[in-house]
């Protein structure tokens, strides 16, 4: 009988511990992907390399887009699933950030993994009712994958000639005053010489 005892105590000392393992990581998984409120948290700099090899995406018509149709601007790509609650979250500050910035010299550019038409995506960019982010899609995910995304959202920001500047993953408050004057000196630092 002791025996039995000891290995009901010993059972519900495995299960308390699994619990708390899987309590801190859930914590952990939160505070990756909480807001920052401050422009320069949880950019890591990427300045100095080559342009960006980037593949074709979809526009929402399922035309296709390249990274390099946009060259001349700073690009902020943001990678994003609907399914993402952090993703759900930032898209109306995204939309401010592209009315913020100039236009001439930013885009803001929002890829999902989604086929084109009548997608979740598509729904959730209708319901938010965003006015300056234009959907576009990645059907199959490779782009997700080149840029090494290892969740969503995570964001890289891409420079006029094309070399990445800097990649943030998860959530952040786009439009804030901090976040804007960081993307303007990342793009001032990554203009190519003239």
């Amino acid at each position: 009988m002791s025996a039995a005892v000891e290995t009901a105590g010993g059972r519900r000392r495995e299960w308390t511990a699994l619990i708390g393992l899987l309590a801190a990581g859930f914590a952990i998984l939160a505070m990756l992907q909480a807001r920052a409120p401050d422009g320069d948290a949880g950019f890591v700099e990427l300045l100095g390399q080559p342009p960006a090899t980037l593949g074709a995406f979809l526009d929402a018509s399922g035309a296709p887009v390249r990274i390099e149709d946009f060259r001349g601007k700073t690009v902020v790509l943001n990678l994003w699933a609907p399914w993402c609650a952090p993703c759900l979250s930032e898209m109306p500050s995204l939309d401010r950030l592209a009315a913020r910035l100039p236009a001439a010299d930013f885009a803001v550019v929002a890829v999902t993994k989604d086929p084109a038409g009548d997608s979740a995506s598509k729904r959730t960019f209708d319901r938010m009712g965003l006015k300056r982010l234009a959907l576009y899609l990645d059907p199959d995910g490779k782009l997700a994958e080149e840029v090494g995304a290892r969740g969503f959202p995570t964001t890289l920001v891409i420079g006029r000639d094309g070399a990445p500047l800097a990649r943030r993953e998860g959530a952040a408050d786009w439009d804030s005053d901090a976040m804007a004057a960081r993307l303007e000196a990342l793009a001032a630092r990554g203009k190519p010489a003239q």
